[in-house]
């Protein structure tokens, strides 16, 4: 090989180191939500488990409030089981929520509803089982 070919080479290698850096620092600026799931089903209800991709499940009673940061930049399912009913949604889907402080959940009877302030629900799962 020239000196040519091996001062191209090391320049290559270089860039591409730097625009690996530059990538992983864009990534890292990006607001990650706290997520927080609130059972608000009856108080006679049966609690809910809820099963969260990469966590151990979840058993929300009356009223529960779970609470985690997200770490990752990626998609997150969620499933939750209410008797014989499952929903099935992202608890964190960056293309909408990233760069929220929060992410607020609700459990209802009518299924589950995602808020950013916590007073405007939006459905984002409806129950789904036997009727």
């Amino acid at each position: 090989m020239t000196n040519l070919s091996l001062f191209a080479i090391s320049h290559i290698f270089a860039l591409s180191f730097c625009l690996v850096s530059i990538i992983t620092i864009a990534e890292t600026d990006i607001k990650l939500p706290e997520i927080q799931f609130h059972n608000v089903l009856s108080e006679s209800a049966a609690p809910v488990k809820v099963q969260i991709t990469s966590k151990p499940v979840i058993l929300l009673k009356y009223n529960d409030l779970y609470k985690w940061n997200v770490t990752r930049n990626e998609i997150i399912y969620s499933t939750a089981i209410f008797g014989h009913y499952t929903a099935n949604w992202h608890a964190f889907d960056p293309s909408s929520d990233a760069g929220h402080a929060i992410s607020f959940w609700s459990i209802t009877t009518d299924g589950i509803f995602q808020s950013f302030d916590n007073n405007n629900y939006e459905l984002r799962a409806k129950w789904v089982g036997d009727e």
